[in-house]
């Protein structure tokens, strides 16, 4: 979204509030973003001490907001659906600064429930369960924003960076930066079952913290005669190549994930992750199966037997696999960074046409 700002306005500062113990503080001043934080921590989904811990957090962190509010001065503020969401976006609007929000998934999460009633503008992911939303002012369905180097990422040019020859159909598995267990062990499952075909390649990214253990098991199977081509990564820095590469692809149902898969016309078959808040990476998912673009399997069900089963089935039907494809292009929206932006900017012009310098918190 910020990369999508920048693109439209030029002369924009962009100024990014997140956790004090957050993945952003590695991310976003890597990225070239001024970061600010916050000691806001996660609401417990049960009655505990930690209720005491989050009321004191949030209260510090709505003082911190305040402060950074006055400091910077912003035009509009937006937030992403995180906890340093909850604090900003109060604040601004309080303050009568113009708030956006956008929620990625399907599911509302709870912050953005409680700051749809407050927010100026409310853009969604998906049209589903917008009566979860408290009384929107304006509501629009934008998609999810995605990165301009995972939709430029060019096939050719990607198997150069990962190494890789032009092969045959390529088959794609990851379950985010850490891994996934479950994902994991039903490839080394599948293994046997794959190693005499010659037709299929499959990129698995284990994940930095299964990598190695993922790693030796495989190491312990594989034979010099083995015919299926297979390729494991602890980690892929741009996801763009790793997409590029592939024909179909084998993860979890986050929303970051689906947009990226949808917006690069990639067939998947997805395993939500089941302990996702509502759910919500199943009816993520379900999206993209009633759109004929992803296969489900349930993290329950999903095996070694069943990994090799459904890949098989898709791989070795490549009539299948094109109307798939198809499908996650009509449900893909590669332009949602470039609309929300638009969005936000309107927002902000409504009540700040007379600055000609953006700043957007």
């Amino acid at each position: 979204m910020a990369e999508a700002l920048k693109g439209i306005t030029g002369g924009l500062d962009v100024v990014w509030v997140g956790c004090d113990s957050g993945l952003e503080e590695q991310v976003v001043p890597a990225a070239g973003y001024k970061l600010e934080t916050l000691p806001i921590r996660s609401l417990p989904r049960k009655p505990s001490l930690k209720v005491l811990s989050f009321a004191g957090s949030l209260a510090l962190s709505l003082v911190r907001a305040a402060s950074l509010t006055k400091k910077h001065k912003p035009d509009v503020v937006v937030g992403m659906g995180g906890f340093a969401s909850y604090p900003m976006v109060l604040v601004a609007a309080r303050r009568g600064c113009p708030t956006v929000i956008h929620e990625q998934n399907a599911v509302p999460g709870l912050t953005n429930r409680w700051l749809s009633k407050r927010a100026d503008f409310v853009a969604l992911a998906y049209d589903d369960n917008q009566q979860m939303l408290k009384s929107p002012k304006n509501v629009e369905v934008v998609g999810n924003p995605v990165r301009s180097a995972v939709l430029a990422a060019d096939r050719s040019e990607s198997l150069k960076k990962l190494g890789l020859d032009k092969g045959p159909v390529t088959v794609l598995v990851f379950g985010g930066s850490r891994g996934a267990r479950k994902i994991n062990q039903a490839v080394v499952g599948a293994y046997d079952d794959f190693r005499d075909d010659r037709n299929l390649r499959i990129v698995h990214i284990a994940g930095m913290m299964e990598h190695d253990d993922v790693k030796a098991q495989i190491d312990k199977i594989k034979r010099p005669t083995d015919k299926v081509k297979y390729h494991l990564f602890p980690y892929v820095q741009e996801m763009g190549a790793a997409y590029a590469v592939a024909d179909l692809a084998v993860t979890r149902a986050g929303a970051s994930t689906v947009a990226e898969l949808t917006a690069r016309g990639l067939p998947s078959i997805l395993i939500p992750y089941p302990y996702a808040t509502d759910n919500h990476q199943f009816v993520n998912a379900k999206n993209l199966e009633k759109a004929g673009a992803a296969k489900i399997i349930s993290n329950e069900d999903f095996n070694a037997d069943q990994f090799h089963k459904t890949v098989s089935n898709l791989v070795h039907n490549p009539e299948e696999l094109k109307k798939m494809r198809e499908r996650a292009v009509r449900f893909g929206r590669p332009q949602a960074a470039q609309d929300l932006a638009a969005i936000i900017l309107r927002i902000a012009d409504k009540t700040h046409t007379e600055k000609g310098r953006k700043n957007i918190s």
